[in-house]
């Protein structure tokens, strides 16, 4: 992450900003703004390994899935809790839930593991 002092339209902001595979989170003066604007769309982003990132900081709610598990495109695999709302994180893409990083209860930071999908074959 970077942190520092900002310049913004002429007036200074403390901030600190995490880039992530879900995009860009910038906190500062109890602001936070996510870019792409509407990164729930997607359900939780995934990374090129397979990992299903939380989208934003906020509170394990429920865990849907275990290692093992089958999963299609679009299952349900968490709840997270934010900015007062259930935001539901579903699967990118089909494979085999390898690992769960988190459980129900966690407080967890924006960019943060939840679960690893198995390696696609080929």
């Amino acid at each position: 992450y970077q942190g520092g002092r900002w310049w913004v339209d002429g007036s200074p902001l403390r901030a600190r900003i995490v880039n992530h595979a879900a995009g860009t989170s910038v906190f500062g003066d109890g602001a936070l703004t996510l870019v792409p604007l509407d990164p729930l769309a997607r359900g939780g982003a995934e990374t090129g390994g397979g990992l299903t990132l939380s989208p934003m900081p906020g509170l394990v709610k429920a865990i849907f899935v275990a290692p093992g598990q089958q999963v299609a495109a679009g299952a349900r695999l968490a709840i997270l809790e934010a900015m007062k709302m259930e935001h539901t994180l579903t699967a990118a893409r089909d494979g085999r839930v390898a690992e769960v990083l988190a459980q129900p209860g966690d407080q967890v930071e924006a960019g943060a593991p939840l679960i690893r999908l198995e390696e696609e074959d080929g």
